[in-house]
C-alpha cells in the first residue's frame, strides 16, 4: 500500500474524488478553495505531500469544521484557514497548486474569472465540478488553459470527473465538439464508462429537446457528439 493510501485511511473524509484531486498535485504550496472540512489539505500535510497550504471557504461553518479537522490531525501549523470568496483570499504567488472541488461548474468559472493572475505557467489548477463540466472545459479553452489530464472517479455512488489544467501549453489546439462534453476521460475504465454513460444520457436529452423545438442544427450537433462518443468508446 502506498503511503498516501495509508494516510487516507486515517482521514475518513478523504473520498475517492478528493484522492483523485490529490493525485494531480505536484507537492508544492497548495490553495484549497471551498475546503469545507479541510480534509484534502489535512491529508496532504499529514502525509508530507505538501510544505504548506491555505484553505478557504466562504462560510463560517465550514471554517469551524476545518479548524477541528486540522487540530485532530495535528497539522494546524501547516494549513492556514481563511474565510472569503473564491480566490480573493489568496495572494498571487502564495500557492502554486490550486484545487477547486465540490462545487458547480458555473461557480468554478466565476472563481477562475476573478483571478487573472492564474494565467501563468507557474500554476497548476485541479478542478472537480459537481455540475456543468462543459462550461468549465469551455472556459479553460477560451482562456488559453490546457487540460493536461482528466480522470473519472466513482465516489459515494456517483461519478465525477477531475481535471488538471495549466495555462498555455498548446491549449488552443482545435477541439472536437464532443471534447467539451466528455473531455479526456477514458471510457475504458469502469469510472470512465460510467461517466460516458452519464454524458450520453445528458446529450440524448438535449437531442430530444432540439428535435421537439425543430432546431435541426442543434439536433445534428448532438447526433455528431453521440457518434464521436461511440467512436471513442470503440477505439482500441
Amino acid at each position: 500500500m502506498k503511503e498516501s493510501e495509508k494516510a487516507s485511511l486515517k482521514i475518513p473524509g478523504m473520498s475517492a474524488r478528493l484522492l483523485a484531486c490529490a493525485g494531480f498535485l505536484r507537492g508544492r504550496a497548495l490553495a484549497d478553495i471551498g475546503t469545507d472540512h479541510a480534509y484534502l489539505p489535512a491529508f496532504l500535510a499529514k502525509s508530507g505531500k505538501i510544505p504548506r497550504a491555505v484553505a478557504s471557504d466562504i462560510a463560517e461553518g465550514p471554517i469551524r469544521a476545518a479548524e477541528r479537522t486540522l487540530r485532530e490531525y495535528g497539522v494546524e501549523n501547516l494549513v492556514q484557514l481563511r474565510q472569503g470568496n473564491g480566490l480573493s483570499v489568496i495572494d498571487p504567488g502564495e500557492a502554486d497548486d490550486i484545487v477547486i472541488a465540490g462545487m458547480g461548474g458555473d461557480l468554478i468559472v466565476q472563481i477562475l474569472s476573478g483571478a487573472p493572475w492564474l494565467r501563468s505557467e507557474r500554476y497548476r489548477i485541479v478542478l472537480q465540478p459537481m455540475t456543468q463540466e462543459p462550461a468549465v472545459r469551455r472556459w479553460l479553452f477560451d482562456n488559453s488553459f490546457a487540460i493536461l489530464s482528466e480522470e473519472a472517479v466513482l465516489s459515494g455512488g456517483k461519478v465525477y470527473t477531475v481535471m488538471c489544467a495549466e495555462w498555455g501549453n498548446g491549449s488552443q489546439k482545435e477541439k472536437t465538439p464532443g471534447y467539451f462534453y466528455f473531455g479526456l476521460a477514458d471510457p475504458k475504465t469502469p469510472a470512465g464508462a460510467a461517466y460516458f454513460e452519464k454524458v450520453r444520457r445528458r446529450i440524448q436529452k438535449m437531442l430530444r429537446g432540439a428535435e421537439i423545438r425543430k432546431n435541426t442544427l442543434k439536433a445534428e450537433e448532438f447526433r455528431e457528439i453521440l457518434k464521436e462518443m461511440n467512436e471513442k468508446e470503440s477505439a482500441s
